[in-house]
């Protein structure tokens, strides 16, 4: 039942992530050739890709680690016998758990001081953008408790 609400969660951030990766693309393709074939510039477009750019770096970070998909050297892992991979499969994802909760701690922190920030070409604020730290911290933190409930519950010799 957990796995398949993680899933669930997993796919709508893969999906959101890649929303939000076409939209700084269309964004920018719109910004160059409104200034090349137009000769105008849309001033709003800059803070935009800004704000998704951060929002999509941030989801598709979340859903990397969530697949286990993230840069990774598995040279010595792949040689460790299942027990030991098991042990350092645990204490990766307790200090990626650590790491969740400072994104989240200092994420909302730095949420805060942006909010009295507005982007320089349109009235919004750049905390939205920087919300995306405490809000996909959150998210790792979910996906990290699911990891280690999975890995703790290996038999010895069992392999997921």
């Amino acid at each position: 039942m957990v796995d398949k609400i993680m899933n669930r969660l997993l796919r709508v951030i893969q999906f959101c992530a890649g929303t939000l990766f076409l939209a700084v693309f269309s964004a920018n393709i719109l910004r160059i050739v409104l200034r090349n074939i137009v000769g105008i510039t849309w001033f709003w477009i800059d803070g935009f890709s800004r704000l998704t750019f951060i929002w999509t770096v941030f989801l598709g970070a979340t859903a990397l680690y969530a697949t286990d998909e993230h840069l990774m050297m598995n040279y010595f892992v792949a040689r460790m016998r299942s027990e030991t991979k098991r042990r350092l499969d645990v204490f990766i994802n307790l200090a990626f758990l650590v790491l969740a909760l400072s994104m989240i701690f200092y994420g909302f922190l730095v949420f805060k001081v942006r909010m009295r920030i507005p982007y320089t070409s349109w009235n919004f604020p750049t905390g939205y953008a920087y919300l995306s730290v405490p809000v996909c911290g959150i998210l790792m933190l979910l996906f990290s408790l699911n990891k280690l409930r999975t890995f703790l519950s290996w038999k010895k010799g069992e392999m997921a």
